[in-house]
């Protein structure tokens, strides 16, 4: 998405902030500034040379102009903005003048915001990524320098946030100077219209009563739609409740932890002093009836009786059918009035949070599910890992498995033993790690399947879980790129002066049983037959740098295997048929 021509001179307002401060990359505070900054290079009166036209100018002008109301809806200007950001800054290089030639690039941190805001503008229509959609980005980020400017203006991070994207929705629909309205069909006349993106009731102190509630219903679904911590939008709601309920002095959200079957204060006001009647909530989330309480002559509990609590009103959060948790309000004023309506209110903004809960635990839950299944399948090549994968989503992936001709590779560490008795533990764990990596990706690469580790060893197989017409050649390919890896590997490591090693690798193929064994909640994938074991006899039978083939894998691998024979011998089965690979024909 393109950048406003206001975005672009925030960014190089920012740049040149980040040079003054003998900064060496541009980050988020900067960026910030810069934006704060657009309204003073606009002035006519501004020192220096102006990069932009004249014919920018009124456009410019409108986007500063959305920002700083944004500011001001939030109690705050953007000399204040930036007095608080630079008091904070680090370095003390001095100032240079705004220059079309500044080259510094943007932090990673700068980069992701960018990238929030490209989403931001995008998500309410516009066109190009303006200043509100910026600034609103910076503060959606964890940057230390901001939060304190903020702390230092006494100002709330999502208050200010939400300003700001409130703007950039109002602004998104609205049309270019000079640009005709859009053209409705004839045959159809329209008698009124709002932008759908917003509430259509002004949140101000100045509001009735009436219109404060609808303004609330209206704007929390806009509230738990943006892109926010949640925690911090349910602090910003609490607080919108106690100006529509005055007579509220407490208000808190709890959650029940699924876990551990408890609790959780999820957001409280005032902070830091959450007054909460557990016996209260309990009683509302079990029998998942909200209520109007008032405190009698001898049945207040304990919390109750800290904070001098009279009355309150508490709603269980309701969603399909499950309790989630409790929204609460409580009033320490002995005269205040909690009527029918309070409770209506509270209630429907329950129901709400409690569908915005049930979201974020359902994209948890998908998540863990997600890393869990990528964990599992961490044994299979990018390939096969994406086939199961996806038959996972479709609920195909399951228990069992199949008999059927595989493709199995075993390579071991000759001389392992001896040789790790000479090295710390430390040190085996490194060297194993350190081959092993390259031996995975030489086997990934060409489809195969790692069955499981044995110490020094690796147990591979081609040809599954996934059908391969060509799991002889793919294993005699990996096998040659395997020995290639552990060539390159000891070249590195003997630069170094580390230990270096050397393995041997076996390739047969056989019938065996191979599929997914266990339970549903932990299953791995294993092969079983009597192919897997001979496979470990001409593994045990390979040289350093060998790889030895069986008879019935060389049947199916002859056009491009150049071999000799070989034999290996075996202390209770005799002696093997088998041939040593000394190298790929170029057919």
């Amino acid at each position: 998405m393109n950048l406003s021509r206001a975005t672009e001179l925030a960014w190089q307002a920012a740049a040149s902030e980040a040079m003054r401060q003998g900064a060496s990359w541009i980050d988020p505070p900067h960026l910030l500034i810069g934006t704060s900054s657009v309204a003073k290079l606009l002035e006519p009166s501004s020192p220096g040379e102006r990069p932009f036209s004249e014919d920018e100018r009124p456009f410019m002008q409108g986007e500063v102009e959305a920002f700083e109301e944004a500011l001001a809806e939030a109690g705050m200007d953007s000399p204040s903005l930036r007095r608080a950001l630079r008091s904070l800054a680090v370095g003390d290089a001095s100032r240079a003048p705004l220059s079309k030639s500044t080259k510094l690039r943007r932090s990673r941190a700068s980069q992701e915001a960018f990238s929030r805001a490209e989403a931001a503008a995008a998500a309410q229509g516009s066109q190009a990524v303006e200043l509100v959609h910026l600034a609103a980005a910076l503060l959606e980020g964890p940057e230390e320098r901001i939060d304190a400017a903020l702390v230092q203006l006494g100002k709330q991070k999502i208050d200010v946030r939400l300003a700001l994207l409130k703007r950039g929705r109002a602004n998104a629909h609205k049309p270019p100077i000079q640009d005709a309205q859009p053209e409705w069909d004839p045959r159809v006349e329209i008698a009124h219209s709002m932008n759908a993106s917003d509430s259509p009731y002004p949140f101000t102190g100045g509001t009735p009563k009436n219109e404060l509630r609808a303004a609330l219903l209206y704007e929390l679904p806009l509230l738990f739609g943006t892109r926010g911590n949640l925690v911090e939008i349910l602090q910003e709601t609490l607080r919108r409740i106690q100006r529509v309920i005055p007579a509220a002095s407490h208000a808190a959200l709890l959650t029940h932890d699924r876990t551990t079957n408890d609790l959780l204060l999820l957001a409280h006001v005032p902070v830091g002093a959450p007054s909460v009647s557990q016996t209260l909530a309990k009683r509302v989330m079990e029998s998942r009836t909200a209520c109007i309480w008032v405190r009698g002559q001898e049945d207040a509990t304990a919390s109750l009786d800290t904070y001098g609590v009279h009355s309150g009103i508490y709603a269980p959060l309701l969603w399909q059918n499950d309790v989630l948790g409790v929204f609460l309000l409580s009033s320490a004023d002995p005269n205040a009035v909690l009527c029918p309506d309070d409770l209506r209110l509270i209630v429907a903004l329950a129901h709400h949070a409690a569908m915005a809960l049930a979201s974020v635990r359902l994209q948890n839950d998908l998540r863990r599910k997600s890393e869990l299944l990528e964990r599992m399948l961490t044994n299979f090549s990018p390939r096969v890992r994406n086939a199961l994968i996806e038959k996972a989503y479709r609920g195909r992936l399951h228990l069992g498995g199949e008999k059927s001709e595989v493709t199995v590779l075993c390579s071991d560490v000759r001389g392992f033993t001896k040789m790790s008795e000479k090295l710390t533990t430390d040190e085996v764990v490194d060297l194993l790690n350190d081959y092993f990596s390259g031996l995975v990706e030489a086997i990934f690469q060409h489809d195969g399947t790692i069955d499981k580790f044995l110490g020094d060893g690796i147990l591979a197989v081609f040809g599954s879980p996934e059908r391969d017409a060509e799991q002889h050649h793919k294993a005699l390919r990996a096998a040659v790129a395997m020995q290639e890896a552990m060539k390159k590997r000891n070249e590195v490591r003997t630069t170094r002066g580390l230990t270096t090693c050397e393995i041997g690798i076996g390739i047969h193929c056989g019938e065996v049983f191979h599929g997914f064994i266990g339970t549903a909640d932990r299953m791995e994938f294993t092969v079983i037959g009597d192919a897997v074991n001979r496979t470990a006899r001409y593994c045990a039978g390979a040289q350093g740098r060998e790889i030895l083939l069986s008879p019935q894998l060389f049947q199916h691998a002859w056009r491009i295997a150049d071999v000799e024979p070989a034999t290996v011998g075996t202390k209770h089965e005799g002696n093997f048929e088998a041939y040593r690979l000394k190298g790929l024909k170029s057919c």
